[in-house]
């Protein structure tokens, strides 16, 4: 679940996985940053450039936690993505994607 909060560039967010074992996660950090992908494919945020934004999570759990988080984007294509905050990393990996310009 997403609320937008375009002038801050803030989103609160909440993420329930229960067939992994997690009823509610207070802070994913990889959903963050397809938050990121999916911001610049909406046209929320800029095609071109480094753009950060924040989102809140966790506060409904009594865990509140806050990702910093940045996407870079080419031609709308994004390049880069980065997330920040106090968590505890669990996984960490590249996604490719074939290029559709070629």
């Amino acid at each position: 679940m997403l609320a937008w909060d375009a002038e801050a560039r803030t989103a609160h967010a909440r993420v329930f996985a229960p067939g992994v074992g997690v009823a509610e996660d207070p802070a994913t950090g990889s959903a963050a940053l397809g938050l990121g992908v999916w911001l610049v494919a909406s046209g929320l945020l800029p095609g071109d450039g480094a753009s950060s934004y924040t989102v809140k999570q966790g506060a409904e759990l009594l865990r509140p936690s806050i990702l910093r988080c940045t996407v870079a984007a080419d031609a709308g294509a994004v390049t880069q993505t980065t997330v920040s905050g106090n968590v505890v990393p669990v996984a960490a990996g590249t996604i490719r994607r074939p290029d559709p310009r070629s």
